[in-house]
């Protein structure tokens, strides 16, 4: 038996998507490059949803536990989330609040990479964005906006 809670990260500054101008992919492109760290906040949130799944395997009765600790267990099951941020301001963010890319006429980005961070499994609230940004690019295109 194992268990698994679902925690959050928070977004940083620090964390960020480039390219990479050393490393090639198979067709000389630069390469993605993730630069990663959790937040403190995030580190004691998971110290916290461990303890409480020993708790629970303790009060099940179990006669062994033992917590994966290393830092592949962090993130089991993760979403990718935030590269494009959403908001007003081209300076800090990608997309408005339609989905519409700031800097490239008539892009649209509707996916998991607008929401900065989940409390939970994203895919409904994707979904529901997708279908906003949908009527809005419909509505605009009706009105030769795009």
């Amino acid at each position: 038996m194992s268990l698994l809670a679902h925690a959050t990260c928070l977004a940083r500054d620090e964390n960020s998507i480039s390219l990479d101008p050393n490393v090639k992919d198979p067709w000389g492109l630069p390469a993605m490059r993730i630069t990663f760290a959790f937040h403190p906040d995030d580190v004691r949130n998971m110290q916290f949803l461990l303890a409480r799944q020993m708790e629970i395997l303790e009060a099940a009765g179990a006669q062994k536990a033992w917590p994966d600790t290393s830092d592949d267990s962090l993130l089991p099951h993760n979403h990718l989330l935030g590269t494009c941020r959403m908001g007003d301001d081209p300076n800090t963010s990608v997309v408005d609040r339609h989905h519409r890319t700031h800097d490239v006429p008539n892009l649209f980005l509707v996916d998991g990479s607008s929401l900065v961070t989940a409390c939970c499994q994203p895919t409904c609230t994707i979904q529901a964005l997708a279908y906003r940004a949908a009527d809005h690019i419909t509505q605009q295109s009706r009105q030769n906006a795009i």
